[in-house]
């Protein structure tokens, strides 16, 4: 009998023995002293004991440009692994395709595939693939991509789908982690060099009703617990989501969505709580902004990671216990160390003095502080 069964049978005898007893002449004290410890055990049991919590971490965009080719990868991500290996499921943005040598960086990018196995090692368990560089090298480098990552233990993807993976198991995705059944919906605005031909059995998963709604059904059906839509939306380095991006959004909640975490626009942009006609509350995060890329402009180098966690207790109920978002800072080589490294600010905060370069660390702090202020995020 698992611990659950015997918790709850425990207590269906504990009522069912106050329900039972009778004031006799014989008993009356004890029978007094019983229905008093009786009580008591009563008021001990609580409306819900937590029993599993599920940690879901999302990281921004994962990037791979020029100046970034041939070097160790090992320090790029390294302070977030206890974050991500910490998870029960690990989410990335792999804003690049495997598409074999030569290796390039922007505009169109082909990205080594020892670099997928590095972010799997730092306890990545889903790469998101519909993003609008997944086709930089046609079908030939979206295929070569699907299928590494198909063949590396331990990983899922979703978003994009080729001829030998059924897309109806990708997408969405449903993972169970510890008996909840959570589906990934992934979805880009576009792609920078046109959609897989109709008849090369490859495919993205675009930002269109018809479409999204489909993988809204395939998650009712599978009887997902709980949905996390996963946008590739918004307008480049815009600090604020735009009109077209909230209308969706609301479309999203309204189909059942239960939390909306974007990317693409490379900066940190603003929150929200939408609140469904049904009553239900929506957290939407327009863009996580970057993980690790070689980018310099203004806020490009501020990000968030966004962790989700869930409870289900006792008697089985699923319910939302919040999102933690917490900034991050991607130095470049010669700034803190000589490579790309991303930090967790809360971490770092007073620690100008290890930075090769000071004023990068005030950098920091400055951007920190003039994103907090435009997107109205507080201070974690």
């Amino acid at each position: 009998m698992s611990k659950d069964r015997a918790r709850i049978l425990i207590v269906l005898l504990i009522l069912a023995g106050g329900l039972l007893l009778k004031p006799s002449a014989a008993c009356a004290q004890d029978t007094l002293h019983v229905k008093s410890w009786f009580r008591k055990m009563v008021q001990m049991i609580p409306p819900k004991i937590p029993r599993d919590s599920i940690r879901i971490v999302v990281i921004g965009d994962v990037m791979m440009h020029s100046a970034q080719l041939g070097r160790d990868y090992s320090p790029f991500l390294e302070d977030l692994k206890p974050m991500l290996s910490g998870a029960d499921i690990a989410i990335a943005n792999m804003e690049f395709p495997l598409g074999g040598k030569p290796y390039t960086g922007y505009p169109a990018f082909s990205t080594p595939d020892d670099y997928a196995d590095y972010i799997a090692g730092l306890g990545t368990d889903v790469f998101l693939t519909a993003n609008n560089h997944v086709m930089d090298k046609g079908v030939a480098g979206l295929e070569k991509t699907l299928k590494k990552y198909a063949g590396m233990e331990g990983v899922k993807f979703t978003g994009a789908s080729f001829k030998d993976v059924a897309d109806s198991t990708i997408n969405p995705l449903i993972i169970n982690a510890k008996g909840v059944r959570i589906a990934l919906i992934n979805f880009t605005y576009g792609m920078n060099y046109g959609l897989p031909p109709e008849d090369s059995g490859a495919s993205v998963r675009l930002m269109k009703k018809e479409d999204t709604e489909e993988l809204f059904q395939r998650a009712r059906r599978s009887k997902a617990d709980f949905i996390i839509a996963l946008p590739h939306w918004g307008e480049e380095y815009s600090l604020k989501h735009n009109s077209a991006q909230e209308k969706y959004a609301r479309w999203l909640a309204e189909s059942g969505a239960d939390i909306i975490i974007g990317s693409h626009p490379h900066v940190v942009q603003d929150t929200c709580i939408m609140k469904t006609s049904d009553g239900r509350r929506v957290p939407v995060v327009y863009s996580l902004g970057n993980a690790v890329s070689n980018m310099s402009a203004i806020n490009t180098r501020l990000e968030l990671a966004a962790t989700v966690t869930l409870v289900r207790d006792f008697l089985g109920q699923i319910s939302f216990h919040g999102i933690r978002l917490d900034f991050m800072w991607c130095t470049l080589p010669g700034m803190l160390i000589d490579n790309y490294k991303t930090v967790l600010v809360k971490d770092r905060t007073g620690q100008r003095d290890r930075w090769i370069r000071a004023a990068d660390y005030d950098n920091m702090i400055s951007t920190l502080e003039r994103v907090k202020n435009k997107t109205g995020i507080d201070k974690n």
